[in-house]
């Protein structure tokens, strides 16, 4: 489990900043992987409710009293982290983990501009075509993606073209798409690396996005 270095103190008037249905991310003590957990409530300075975690079968024997834990989320751009440990077990009449309410927390912004090496399947409408594409490279702003140059795809993409991008990002059911503009075309080892900008990022492109970059990214 990682400790918090920086943190910072929260602030006792305005209390912790989390809305209700909100995925966290649990990093249990003695557990040498994360799990996730929805929040559904709090009294504050008391105690948090979350729901049972995903694979909770794995973890259940480290979800004793007192264990440790570091909880992760994101609100509103920023990453929000705090130490708790477990308080108790809740199996009736809900399903629920009570944990402690944190005394420290910290908050650091979500290096959303940075570029990060991923590979994520998708597709791109362009020019009255669709073709499957491979995005290697992705920020909040923007991605690259290659395709093979070939009879089948589009012929060619020019600085300024306006595309639809589709991703299909790890944990979600469904792809989501978002309209971007091509800033640069280059040509790789026998396909088409384009760079594109995106453009009127719509919330349910956003949120995937962002939880994706969380999931990726090594904050503390």
């Amino acid at each position: 489990m990682e400790e918090i270095e920086g943190i910072l103190e929260l602030n006792k008037t305005e209390g912790i900043y989390i809305d209700i249905g909100t995925k966290v991310y649990l990093e249990i003590e003695g557990v040498n992987f994360s799990v996730t957990s929805i929040f559904i409530g709090m009294l504050k300075d008391e105690f948090m409710i979350v729901t049972l975690p995903k694979r909770y079968k794995s973890v259940k024997n480290k979800l004793f009293p007192g264990n440790r834990m570091v909880v992760k989320y994101l609100h509103d751009g920023s990453v929000y982290a705090f130490q708790s440990s477990v308080i108790e077990l809740i199996t009736n009449p809900i399903r629920a983990l009570a944990i402690e309410y944190p005394k420290i927390v910290q908050e650091r912004e979500l290096r959303i501009i940075k570029r990060n090496n991923v590979i994520i399947p998708g597709r791109v409408e362009a020019k009255k075509t669709e073709f499957p594409v491979l995005v290697n490279d992705i920020s909040k702003n923007g991605c690259s993606f290659i395709y093979q140059n070939n009879k089948s795809n589009i012929a060619s993409l020019r600085d300024g073209d306006i595309l639809r991008v589709y991703c299909q990002f790890p944990g979600v059911s469904d792809e989501v798409g978002v309209m971007a503009c091509v800033r640069n075309v280059r040509r790789e080892k026998g396909q088409l690396s384009v760079g594109a900008e995106f453009q009127d990022i719509t919330t349910a492109f956003l949120t995937p996005l962002m939880h994706f970059l969380f999931s990726i990214e090594d904050f503390f």
